[in-house]
C-alpha cells in the first residue's frame, strides 16, 4: 500500500501519534491498532466486528487514511460549537419559541 510506506516519513513515526492528531475520541484507540499495516488495512466492517469501535470514529478514521493516502497531513479539526446544545435543550427552545409565535 502506498499510504503505509509513506507512514513513517514526518512526525507519524506510529499509528498511536496519528490517532492523536486527527482527535475526535480517536487518542483513545491506539491500543486497538498494533501497527501501521493494521491501521490502513482495516476497514469499516473489520473496525466495527473486530476491534469494537464506533461508527464517527470509524468513519473519521477512514477518512484520514485516505486522505492520508492521497499525500494529504493529518491535522486537528476541532468540532463546530454551534450544535453544542444536547437533543433536549434544543427541543425545549423549539416549544418556548413556538409558544411565543402563537401568542
Amino acid at each position: 500500500m502506498e499510504g503505509v510506506e509513506r507512514c513513517c516519513i514526518g512526525k507519524f513515526d506510529s499509528p498511536a501519534v496519528f490517532l492523536e492528531t486527527i482527535g475526535r475520541g480517536c487518542e483513545k484507540l491506539t491500543d486497538k491498532f498494533k501497527d501501521w499495516n493494521h491501521l490502513f488495512q482495516a476497514d469499516g466492517p473489520t473496525m466495527k466486528d473486530e476491534l469494537g469501535i464506533g461508527l464517527k470514529q470509524r468513519k473519521w478514521i477512514l477518512m484520514w487514511t485516505n486522505k492520508f493516502r492521497l499525500g494529504i497531513d493529518p491535522y486537528f479539526i476541532p468540532t463546530s460549537k454551534k450544535h453544542t446544545m444536547s437533543r433536549v435543550q434544543r427541543l425545549a427552545r423549539i416549544k418556548r419559541r413556538r409558544a411565543k409565535q402563537q401568542k
